[in-house]
């Protein structure tokens, strides 16, 4: 047939030549004219295509395999014959590219503290959008930080200087007014860590809804957390310096999250807690307790009267004896740390089944049945 393509040449493949390479750009095409030249790497031999266009370099790795060979076939319109030539590809991209990855490498990367305050600003909701603003300022503003330690100061001086006011005689609705105040607790017990159950404190509900809150803190720098306490962080920065954490250090690490918002409502004065801050981590809890520790005798929505203050601290006695290894802790550390004096403290943790160990100040948690029952002079009654 006369339209029939004639093969004339069949060219061979030799590898070891420098063969036709077809190049395609990683971006589009290029246009205009540009210089090409062939290189080979001294440390793994590999070819590559460079291409100079003006100002602009291109670079591509050859590919080439050792099982297939490429062909292209170069036709001759006039005479319908055709040269069959073996090339080699190579794909080009900018040599900005190579620029901004090297320097991706050689660039800082941030610090873990500037990460985690970009990650709380950023997801972390609108409490912790505001505490990591919060902490911006403050750490240009030494005189803020200089009035909320002396006010701590003065608020703690004041209150070791009162008088228990919290006492009263005895009352026929003591009783029924300590089980209101006081978190349950396993009577029957035969064992310390039988005493109290975590669920008998927090909602289970709320525990598992304090998962991604628990790993923020877990993973944030104690100092730059909106947690008051100095009794807290140290707390929270033992079980940060762990080597491995458990299943237990992230339930305490809800335990001590609660904790702060129950040492807020400890030293609140005003008598509302609807719109009153208590948490700087999460809302979550605020509702919790705005709805678990309002008096329930009181027909306005969130009010905080003694009931609130005395049940928050019956609970907080509580969980600083469970987030200890062996259920204890220091009768000085609680005092500073809720600005209430030894011995409210002392009376306190005695209802929740805690006494001093002998001639200590170290309070620990008794079983039930081993606990003696209170003294007339030092019971309990609902204040007006």
């Amino acid at each position: 047939m006369e339209d029939k393509i004639q093969i004339e040449t069949v060219c061979n493949h030799k590898r070891d030549g420098n063969l036709p390479t077809i190049l395609k750009f990683q971006n589009g095409s290029l246009l205009g004219n540009a210089d090409f030249s062939m290189v080979e790497s001294t440390v793994d031999h590999k070819k590559r295509a460079v291409v100079w266009a003006g100002e602009q370099v291109y670079t591509g790795e050859i590919q080439d395999s050792e099982e297939v060979d490429t062909y292209i076939c170069i036709r001759n319109k006039a005479t319908n014959k055709v040269k069959i030539v073996p090339v080699q590809q190579a794909l080009m991209s900018n040599h900005i590219y190579k620029t901004l990855e090297r320097q991706k490498k050689t660039a800082p990367t941030m610090s873990r503290e500037h990460a985690n305050k970009k990650l709380l600003k950023e997801f972390g909701g609108r409490k912790a959008s505001r505490f990591v603003d919060n902490r911006e300022q403050m750490m240009v503003n030494v005189e803020v930080m200089r009035q909320d330690l002396d006010e701590t100061v003065n608020s703690t001086m004041l209150n070791e200087g009162e008088e228990d006011s919290t006492l009263a005689d005895v009352s026929i609705n003591n009783e029924k007014y300590l089980a209101s105040i006081v978190p349950k607790f396993n009577k029957e017990a035969t064992k310390v860590d039988e005493v109290y159950a975590v669920e008998n404190l927090i909602p289970s509900s709320l525990l598992e809804r304090l998962e991604e809150e628990a790993k923020v803190v877990f993973s944030t720098p104690v100092q730059t957390l909106p947690i008051k306490s100095e009794y807290l962080k140290t707390c929270l920065g033992t079980i940060q310096e762990k080597t491995i954490s458990s299943k237990q250090d992230f339930l305490n690490i809800k335990l001590i999250i609660y904790m702060d918002a129950l040492q807020s409502l400890i030293s609140l004065r005003s008598r509302q807690m609807q719109k009153v801050e208590l948490s700087g981590i999460t809302e979550k809890i605020e509702n919790d307790i705005r709805h678990r520790f309002a008096d329930p005798n009181v027909a306005k929505k969130g009010t905080r009267t003694n009931f609130s203050s005395e049940k928050a601290l019956t609970h907080f006695i509580v969980m600083s004896l469970l987030i200890s290894e062996k259920f204890e802790v220091d009768i000085n550390v609680l005092s500073r740390a809720l600005a209430t004096s030894k011995a409210r403290i002392k009376q306190y943790a005695h209802i929740v089944n805690a006494l001093p160990k002998s001639n200590s100040d170290i309070l620990s948690l008794r079983l039930p049945s081993k606990v003696p029952p209170l003294k007339s002079g030092r019971r309990f009654q609902r204040k007006k």
